[in-house]
C-alpha cells in the first residue's frame, strides 16, 4: 500500500508535463480544468488509502488489548483460620500457616502474615467493627484502651458480650494464628505498627486466647515490632482486641 503511494506521488509532477505537452491545441481553460481534474482523483485515492492504513494500525493495537485480563480486581482466596484454642510450645506456634517468619526466638519469632485480607470498616449500632472478608471474621476495630493481665482480658471480653457490642454476643480472644495474621510485612507509615491503619493504633500488644505448654503463661502478638511470643499471664501490659466468627 505504502509502495502504491508512493508511486502515484512520484508520477503526479510527471503527469502535469507530459500533459502540458501532448495537448497544444486546446484552450489553456480547458487544460487547467483536466490538469486539476486529474490532481484531485489522484489526491483522494492518497487520502483513502492513508485512512485505510490508519484503520488497520489501530485495529491491530485493539486486538492485542483483549489480550490482557478484563477484571483486574480478583477476590483474594479465603482462609480458614484456627479458631479453638491450645496450649501451644514454641516450635506448634512457629508452624502455624499462612505466615511468613523473618526471625526465630527461643520465646516466639517475628514475621508477618501471607494472607491478602480484604478488609472493611463498618459501624454497627454506633461500634466500629473490622471485617476480613478473606478469613472470614469481624473484629473489633479498637478494644481495650489499657492494658491489662490475661485472666482480666478473658472477663473484659465477657463484659464486651453482656453489651452485645454492635449487635452480636460471641466475641473471644482471638487465636495465635487469627491474632498472628493481622501482622503486615513492614510498619505503616499512618500508623508506625506493623498492622493495617484500619485499625485503631492504641492496642500495640495483644493477648491470644492461646496457653504457653509449660509455664503460667499465655501467647500475645507485638505490633510494635512484629513479634509473636508467650509472656507470665499476670503481667498487665497487653491489650484485648477481640474476634469473632461471621456465619
Amino acid at each position: 500500500m505504502r509502495k502504491v503511494l508512493r508511486e502515484k506521488l512520484t508520477n503526479l509532477p510527471i503527469l502535469y508535463n507530459r500533459m502540458e505537452r501532448i495537448i497544444t491545441i486546446s484552450p489553456k481553460l480547458l487544460i487547467y480544468k483536466i490538469i486539476l481534474f486529474s490532481a484531485s482523483h489522484i489526491l483522494a485515492g492518497c487520502v483513502t488509502a492513508s485512512a485505510i492504513l490508519f484503520a488497520a494500525t489501530n485495529d491491530n493495537n485493539n486486538s492485542s488489548d483483549t489480550s490482557k485480563p478484563q477484571n483486574s480486581n480478583v477476590k483474594a482466596e479465603k482462609v480458614k483460620l484456627r479458631s479453638s484454642y491450645s496450649n501451644l510450645s514454641v516450635a506448634e506456634a512457629q508452624a502455624i500457616q499462612h505466615f511468613t517468619i523473618r526471625k526465630n526466638k527461643k520465646w516466639g519469632f517475628y514475621g508477618h502474615s501471607t494472607i491478602k485480607h480484604d478488609y472493611v470498616l463498618k459501624e454497627i449500632n454506633d461500634n466500629k467493627v473490622v471485617i476480613d472478608h478473606a478469613t472470614g471474621l469481624m473484629w473489633h476495630q479498637s478494644g481495650s484502651t489499657f492494658g491489662m493481665n490475661w485472666e482480666k482480658a478473658k472477663h473484659w471480653v465477657k463484659l464486651l458480650n453482656k453489651r452485645g457490642y454492635a449487635g452480636h454476643y460471641d466475641w473471644r480472644l482471638p487465636t495465635v494464628d487469627e491474632a498472628a495474621s493481622l501482622l503486615e510485612s513492614g510498619k505503616n507509615h499512618d500508623n508506625d505498627r506493623f498492622i493495617d491503619p484500619v485499625f485503631d493504633k492504641t492496642q500495640g500488644w495483644i493477648w491470644t486466647g492461646d496457653s504457653y505448654q509449660h509455664l503460667d503463661a499465655a501467647w500475645r502478638v507485638d505490633f510494635f515490632s512484629g513479634l509473636v511470643d508467650w509472656d507470665i499471664y499476670y503481667y498487665f501490659f497487653y491489650h484485648v482486641r477481640p474476634v469473632r466468627t461471621m456465619e
